[in-house]
């Protein structure tokens, strides 16, 4: 150690083989490691600069990780390991999810957030406060994973990779030490009621030696509760004090701390109350709301370990030899590429297309439905799903981190970080509450001082203790987690935070009709043949426009074709063009087609046509039959028995239109839409007053889908729709639809009702304590009951559809 040199930050002194330095006011200062580095630049990043004013003494090293947990750190930085806990987004750049340990209010998510991307090399870090889970992106050519780990550990937060399984581990193992310190502090309640019993009904008035024994007893019996079961306030709130960030841990140590430091007083010296029982009651009924709080994490977690926990550790992989000879590999051994082959009743561990055989995939993991659906050679299947019936071969198609398990996963993390207004709102608020109870309690203090000296600290404790914010914490985040994970687990996925406070006000639902209303399964239903070719050449020429094309229209065509054709340029709403044979092809629409309009399809055709013109000659009209998707006669007339307005936006313009509309009973249809003209309407409707939701599967729906106020994809969407809307259902059934309507209406009375009631609560409570009215054990009690009302509260919206 050089003892002339000190750290800038925590006045420790600096290795002798340490030479780090940071610029404070144009001057180079020492400090003793990364961590202290990164705390001092947010501190002088964030104008906090008289933390060093006020500081007293040595800080606590922030690195105290031992070599056995830095060499374990150490090993996330394996390219091996990197590349299966992590996604590649570009050349420099990776992404992984971290779980965080220590998380206790939205001020700690702040903190992380603001210090974490200060750090070199970190593009983005957001915090989850409901899952307690992070999403960073990072170029590790520039800092490695363990030091972005050990930097946040450097402030007293514990993070590491995210694994569902994990996670639910050592939620499970936080649960059992919160229930043994919630039951040590459930016996040291009892006991302390038990024994203060006689002193609150003056039964021992006249012996003072039985009330000096049973002070005694009750400071031995609080003692555990004190130092073990109420270590997590004391612990939260010191390190939000050495970073001057108050959270509702700080007021919650101060009222345990004095209350049982001044009854020992009290009980040594001499006095007229102790507040023993107070501090038990107290104690207990915070565990026990975060313990409850905690059982909606557990769920989430639970619901991604499920899936991953029925993963096989070891499949069979084809050799590749001639005779289809099989090999047993790890599934970490799988590449993209891979053939495997999957026996009926095996999960499925990779997104993969059927190359040979047919079964039955069970997808009710995925997308909450319970009937098994069947596929055959070409059609896909994907991670979570199981196969039923018979044996199928399988490419490989995308593993871990770029498969569709992992991707629903990412919308859900990411729809949670980005926390709707009313969230962010309910936090601000919070955080400054925290200070006003502090100084309310203050004020009350000294003003009983100069009333009544005896009873001016329990007034002050009972103002401290019933005003505590928990119940105005726990209102809005519990409430989310609980009914993303019933939507998730019902076939609806969110992706954006403002999702459920947006269905929950919408007022116009606009739905697409091929893939949305419809199955978007179409077949060629009969061919009008105009020219000298065969049904099978035109077909063909169909199929080869159509090759790569992702709308629900190839898949019709696509059959038929041997291979692509050349020079294809799609046009969204209208059709598509290319060359087969050296020849020029159209397929779409009349108009598209260059032909006359009076040549579209009569009236009442219950087709959707489809033509094909060589340069200026129309040579064929395909007539394609659609079925209505499950589901969509029922969720239309339950959301216009709602009173909201159901419209119907589509590119089509056949009379296969007005078919579909009549039979799902919606009237207000527009069709033959380009993409602009969709996103014209949706913004007339949302001019008008509307709260416009786009339902859509198709690229051409993308404009229309980004300006409305709300856009759903289906599951049969491109990756581009899905990606780009702020929700999806991943199931074949528009019920969903209306239930997660439902759950998303719920969702906001239940916040409403919560935040209701903490601020009601707050302003009768509050008035009362200080007023001398509230014992300190009943405004223990009062607090505790707000909270679990709170969180008993949400957890009603757990119910998700069968």
């Amino acid at each position: 150690m050089n003892d002339a040199l000190r750290c800038f930050h925590c006045h420790n002194p600096v290795p002798s083989n340490v030479d780090i330095r940071i610029q404070v006011n144009g001057e180079s200062k020492p400090v003793c490691c990364h961590g202290c580095e990164a705390v001092a630049r947010l501190v002088m990043d964030g104008g906090l600069e008289q933390f060093y004013q006020f500081r007293e003494g040595e800080l606590e090293q922030p690195d105290t990780l031992s070599p056995e947990d830095e060499a374990k750190l150490s090993v996330f930085d394996r390219p091996d390991i990197l590349n299966r806990l992590s996604g590649q987004l570009d050349q420099d750049k990776r992404r992984i999810q971290l779980s965080i340990e220590g998380i206790t209010c939205a001020a700690c998510v702040w903190l992380l957030e603001q210090f974490v991307r200060k750090l070199d090399g970190v593009d983005e870090f957001w915090v989850n406060l409901t899952t307690h889970r992070a999403e960073l992106v990072w170029a590790p050519q520039k800092t490695r994973l363990s030091t972005i780990l050990k930097a946040i550990n450097s402030i007293g937060f514990n993070a590491f990779p995210y694994s569902a399984s994990q996670e639910e581990k050592q939620l499970q193992e936080q649960q059992k030490k919160t229930l043994i310190r919630l039951g040590i502090a459930g016996i040291g309640m009892m006991q302390n009621m038990m024994l203060a019993i006689p002193s609150y009904f003056g039964l021992l008035e006249d012996t003072q030696q039985m009330i000096d024994l049973f002070r005694y007893i009750s400071l031995l019996v609080a003692l555990p509760v004190v130092l073990y079961s109420a270590q997590p306030f004391f612990s939260a709130a010191l390190r939000d004090l050495k970073l001057r960030h108050l959270t509702m841990d700080v007021p919650v140590a101060i009222a345990i701390g004095i209350a049982y430091l001044s009854s020992a007083w009290i009980t040594v010296f001499g006095g007229k109350e102790v507040y023993y029982d107070s501090v038990c009651m107290f104690t207990f009924f915070l565990l026990l709301g975060r313990y409850l709080e905690s059982l909606a994490r557990v769920t989430a977690a639970r619901t991604n370990s499920t899936l991953q926990g029925k993963a096989p550790v070891f499949i069979y992989r084809l050799t590749g030899k001639e005779d289809d000879s099989v090999e047993m590999v790890p599934v970490d051994d799988l590449q993209v590429g891979d053939l495997i082959r999957l026996k009926p009743g095996d999960f499925i561990p990779v997104d993969g297309t059927i190359v040979q055989g047919s079964s039955k995939v069970n997808n009710a993991a995925l997308t909450g439905e319970f009937i098994p659906q069947p596929c055959s050679e070409g059609g896909k299947v994907l991670s979570g799903s199981v196969n039923i019936e018979n044996s199928i071969t399988v490419r490989v198609d995308a593993l871990d981190q770029d498969s569709h398990l992992s991707t629903i996963n990412r919308l859900v993390d990411r729809a949670l970080q980005d926390r709707p207004r009313l969230s962010t709102l309910a936090d601000r608020i919070a955080s400054f509450f925290v200070a006003g109870v502090l100084m309310t309690a203050t004020v009350v203090g000294l003003v009983w001082w100069q009333i009544d000296p005896e009873h001016a600290f329990a007034v002050m404790l009972s103002v401290l203790v019933v005003t505590c914010p928990c119940a105005l914490s726990l209102a809005t985040p519990t409430a989310l987690t609980v009914a993303t994970t019933a939507l998730r687990q019902s076939g609806f996925v969110l992706s954006r935070g403002h999702v459920l406070e947006t269905l929950a006000k919408a007022t116009h639902f606009v739905f697409d009709k091929t893939g949305t209303l419809t199955q978007g399964e179409l077949t060629v239903a009969s061919v009008d043949n105009l020219s000298g070719d065969a049904n099978e050449a035109l077909l063909a020429i169909a199929g080869a426009l159509e090759w790569e094309s992702p709308h629900p229209v190839a898949k019709a065509f696509r059959p038929f074709a041997s291979g692509p054709a050349h020079n294809v340029t799609q046009y969204p709403g209208q059709g598509i063009s290319g060359e087969v044979s050296g020849q020029v092809y159209r397929l779409g629409s009349a108009a598209f087609c260059q032909l006359d309009q009076k040549k579209e399809e009569p009236v009442d055709d219950p087709y959707q046509r489809i033509y094909l013109s060589r340069g200026q000659q129309l040579i064929a009209i395909f007539q394609l039959s659609d079925t209505l998707r499950t589901g969509a006669l029922d969720a239309v007339k339950t959301l216009q028995e709602r009173g909201l307005k159901v419209s119907m936006l589509t590119g089509d313009s056949s009379s296969h239109v007005e078919s579909i509309a009549q039979s799902v009973g919606i009237s207000n249809v527009s069709k033959s839409l380009t993409p602009e003209q969709k996103l014209d309407q949706a913004r007339h409707w949302q001019q008008s007053g509307d709260t416009v939701v786009m339902v859509g599967d198709g690229i051409n729906d993308v404009p229309a889908m980004a300006g409305s106020h709300l856009s759903i994809a289906m599951q049969n969407a491109s990756d581009l729709t899905q990606i780009k809307a702020d929700a999806v259902i991943l199931n074949t059934d528009l019920n969903t639809l209306v239930f997660a309507l439902e759950k998303a209406r719920s969702t906001f009375r239940v916040i409403r009702q919560n935040l209701t009631w903490a601020l009601v609560y707050n302003l009768i409570a509050l008035p009362l304590a200080a007023a001398g009215y509230i014992a300190p054990w009943a405004a223990a009690i009062g607090m505790s009951v707000s909270s679990l009302i709170v969180v008993l509260n949400a957890l009603r919206l757990s119910g998700s559809r069968k």
